[in-house]
């Protein structure tokens, strides 16, 4: 990663703002909306309730006071004898006291009427279940809680405030532990796009930063493997190019300076370095065009049991020269769709390790069977089988699983490394697919897979 890349991060994730504080703003704005509804339910439910109890008190001071003046009402000129004890409930309730008599007409009042809201309260003045008058406040509604709200309303701000700043610390503490897993993949990321293959994550106690970090750590581990694959591959192909070419040039430059004749021994030499060099350019042109497969498909209706035949003919010569024997096992004929050529190419690519693999006397068998859903190609050699520590990888570009036994295998000269890769591609883009389905002391079958096409 450059330093420009660089510097193009850090900006980037300054204007996001981290994951923690994000995640602290957010459930601090929950408790601060949690926290006013709250507030405000239970403001008005206090409230209510307590002015209901007021209203309550009143209304039993009135009924109290009434049954006290029942028997001053109920004698000549009540006014006289119930104006004094008017007086003082009215002080003591803060509004206006009136004693109405049965016509509802005023007998006495007394009191100064409050300001603001005002609740209405009568009482029943009554004896012997015969009302004699009736007991009228016009009281203030409110004015004696205030107070009490006021501390209460301000003793519930404070608590609010106090539990928001606790509940926001405690967040930014709870959604660093959270990120702070996610921040060893994203510097363990930096350090790998910085080309430090070595790089790696550490997961945290959940499982969702261990899967994460275990993702990331395999994504590592197949990009330092592929980088060695390439770098091994890269310094394996300039051997395998720079020896043909050497021996090329040394050939001509003699015959050019008359130190070897130029007769028919050395042109054939010549002509086998340069197809040397050929077959590893040649190669390389092949994997290109495999992983393009898709793009170049021409799907046509194949007949198997004759392109097995084919591709078997094909290696006679290989076949030949390595000592070994191409058995094309009988088969009914079956027909599929797709590309002719990819999968000629496939299955030459497949064959071609199986005789590489195989010691001179054994051979190679090819066979056709058909499933319900797919057509089923085997090719089984007698080579000595495929390591378990090789198996996961031998569909990998430029990856040889023995390199001492392959250049032994192949006259000392080592293989490109691709042939299964392309085989691979080749059945990927015509929708199949080919895996090791056996390996052991006894050899080892690669098993093809092709949609059928009833």
């Amino acid at each position: 990663m450059t330093a420009e890349s660089a510097g193009r991060l850090t900006p980037a994730s300054s204007r996001r703002g981290s994951l923690a504080w994000r995640l602290g703003l957010l459930l601090g704005g929950i408790v601060v909306a949690v926290l006013l509804v709250i507030g405000l339910v239970v403001n008005r439910v206090v409230s209510s309730g307590y002015q209901s109890l007021l209203a309550t008190q009143q209304q039993e001071r009135l009924q109290t006071a009434a049954d006290a003046l029942v028997d001053a009402i109920s004698r000549p000129a009540p006014a006289v004898r119930v104006r004094a004890q008017v007086q003082r409930l009215a002080t003591s309730l803060g509004g206006v006291v009136s004693v109405l008599g049965p016509n509802g007409r005023v007998i006495v009042a007394a009191g100064r009427r409050p300001s603001g809201d005002l609740v209405s309260l009568d009482v029943p003045i009554a004896a012997d279940g015969q009302q004699l008058g009736t007991l009228h406040g016009d009281l203030p509604a409110g004015v004696a809680d205030r107070g009490f709200l006021r501390l209460f309303n301000l003793t519930l701000v404070g608590a609010g405030l106090l539990s928001l700043i606790g509940i926001v610390l405690l967040a930014l503490y709870g959604t660093s532990r959270l990120t702070r897993p996610l921040r060893t993949v994203v510097d363990a990321a930096h350090r790998l796009g910085s080309g430090d293959l070595t790089a790696r994550a550490r997961g945290g106690p959940d499982g969702e930063s261990a899967e994460l970090a275990d993702a990331f750590n395999s994504m590592a581990d197949r990009l330092q493997r592929s980088e060695s694959l390439q770098r091994r591959a890269a310094s394996d192909m300039a051997h395998d190019l720079a020896t043909p070419a050497t021996v090329l040039e040394s050939q001509l430059q003699a015959m050019i300076d008359g130190v070897v004749p130029a007769d028919r021994e050395q042109l054939e030499a010549a002509r086998s370095a340069a197809g040397a060099l050929g077959s590893v350019i040649g190669q390389m042109g092949e994997l290109a065009s495999a992983e393009s497969a898709p793009l170049q498909r021409r799907v046509e209706r194949v007949e198997l049991t004759q392109l097995l035949a084919e591709v078997a003919r094909s290696l006679e010569g290989l076949a030949r020269e390595r000592g070994v024997a191409l058995i094309v096992e009988p088969a009914a004929a079956t027909s599929v769709s797709l590309d002719r050529d990819q999968l000629a190419r496939a299955l030459r690519n497949v064959m071609t390790n199986a005789a590489q693999h195989t010691p001179a006397g054994g051979a190679v068998r090819l066979s056709l069977a058909t499933t319900p859903e797919a057509v089923q190609l085997r090719v089984t050699d007698a080579g000595p089988g495929i390591a378990p520590e090789d198996l996961p990888h031998v569909f990998e570009r430029f990856y040889r699983a023995d390199r001492a036994r392959s250049a032994e295998e192949n006259g000392g000269r080592l293989g490109s490394g691709i042939g299964l890769t392309i085989a691979r591609e080749l059945m990927n883009a015509n929708g199949g697919r080919i895996n090791v389905e056996h390996t052991g002391v006894a050899g080892t079958t690669f098993l093809i897979e092709l949609p059928r096409s009833d």
